[in-house]
């Protein structure tokens, strides 16, 4: 899984992506020809200042890598934050992100049970 960086690449996901909507984020996704899957991170600045968000895209950074193993190979992913994302725990974080990843069609489940990455680490 890499990172989706560009700013076009943003831009053609929101476009032409299909969004998907939880209590804490919003996950976009747009099918590529590609071997990988890339994921970008999203956190607007009605989350809060720098610190938070940071702190947020630190949280969603730690789940995916997670969740890395389980992610289909083929798409274009952005996650964005809502301000609710700043109140949440980890788990409640990590439980609605991979809610609607599944609901997405992004997890498989070649793993058994999810590899929880403490909060220390996020």
């Amino acid at each position: 899984m890499e990172r989706l960086k560009s700013p076009r690449d943003f831009s053609l996901v929101y476009t032409q992506g299909k969004p998907s909507f939880g209590k804490y984020v919003v996950v976009s996704v747009l099918p590529m020809d590609r071997k990988i899957s890339r994921v970008g991170f999203a956190v607007g600045k009605k989350v809060g200042n720098a610190v938070t968000r940071n702190r947020v895209k630190r949280r969603l950074r730690a789940i995916m890598q997670g969740q890395a193993g389980r992610i289909t190979p083929g798409f274009d992913v952005i996650i964005g934050a809502k301000q609710k994302s700043v109140t949440a725990s980890f788990q409640d974080l990590e439980a609605d992100l991979c809610r609607v990843l599944k609901y997405s069609g992004l997890l498989t489940s070649n793993r058994s049970g999810s590899t929880r990455v403490s909060e220390e680490h996020a």
